[in-house]
């Protein structure tokens, strides 16, 4: 009988599977276009085998073949298993369009414009894609193992927790999308601002990545209503919770706003403006009053 955990091996493996086989067409190539929407997809095709994964173990465990496996209908699963994957691959189907959208304009990642040089480096970077898509989806991958009758109810909690869903979604969309008009004002010459200070870019220097890290915590919360049940073994929660804090580490201290920094200081650091935005913006919680 399949346990929680050794349900989770079908989504891991897809989410490796994809990037390592992108990578495989795309490193030869030395093309980073796809980069972003195959690393988005991949947490939605996961989403997706670990939905209808249970209802799979129990053909097979049967004793039935894989041909004879019929896929359920969304009506006869669990309304949280449903609810948590269709907001989390709402937040990857967003983000696929944003990133294929402007990747599409600018033409290139400048990200790898050293990296696809090296195929090792350019295949790594496949590979890391792989690890972020399967940690980021593991709050959602184990709700979705979890039998039936382990399900808690939906309760006014778990509405409180949707609506911080909804509020730290709209918010990353939100400052994605004010930063693309800025920028597509900035071309047509309708200003000439250097960087972006308006919107809810006046309460954060990173809003996008406060949403985001927002988002996976709050969904993390979500399902952790049913990963905290008796029944249900306490490292589960404690595995899912890789995702939030995996994903705070990377955009505040890695991948993310360092590097934005970095290269922000060295454009603008004896600019005055810019000297003023850091003195009185959050470099990310917008609530917090220490900037650097």
């Amino acid at each position: 009988m399949p346990t929680i955990f050794s349900k989770l091996w079908i989504p891991v493996a897809a989410s490796f599977g994809l990037q390592i086989a992108a990578g495989a067409i795309f490193v030869p190539l030395k093309n980073e276009r796809y980069f972003d929407l195959i690393g988005t997809s991949g947490h939605i095709i996961s989403a997706g085998i670990s939905l209808y994964g249970p209802s799979l173990y129990r053909h097979l465990d049967s004793g039935h073949s894989l041909t004879t496996y019929k896929i359920p209908p969304l009506l006869s699963l669990s309304p949280r298993k449903l609810v948590v994957t269709a907001v989390f691959s709402l937040w990857a189907a967003r983000l696929a369009w944003f990133l294929s959208r402007r990747i599409k304009a600018e033409g290139r990642d400048s990200r790898f414009d050293d990296i696809k040089q090296s195929p090792t480096r350019f295949f790594a970077a496949w590979f890391i894609q792989g690890a972020w898509v399967a940690i980021v989806g593991l709050p959602i991958w184990l709700n979705n193992a979890i039998p039936l009758r382990s399900i808690r109810p939906w309760g006014p909690m778990d509405a409180a927790l949707l609506g911080l869903v909804v509020l730290s979604l709209g918010g990353e969309a939100l400052a994605d999308a004010q930063k693309s008009q800025w920028r597509k004002e900035k071309k047509e010459g309708k200003h000439t601002e250097k960087f972006i200070q308006r919107g809810l870019w006046s309460l954060s220097r990173h809003p996008n990545y406060v949403g985001e890290a927002l988002f996976q915590t709050s969904v993390f919360a979500l399902a952790c209503r049913s990963l905290l049940a008796p029944s249900i073994p306490w490292q589960a929660p404690v595995l899912g919770a890789l995702a939030p804090l995996f994903t705070y580490t990377l955009l505040r201290y890695m991948s993310g706003v360092p590097p934005l920094e970095e290269a922000a200081e060295k454009k603008w650091g004896d600019d005055p403006a810019w000297k003023r935005y850091k003195s009185t913006t959050p470099v990310f919680w917008p609530w917090m009053k220490v900037y650097d």
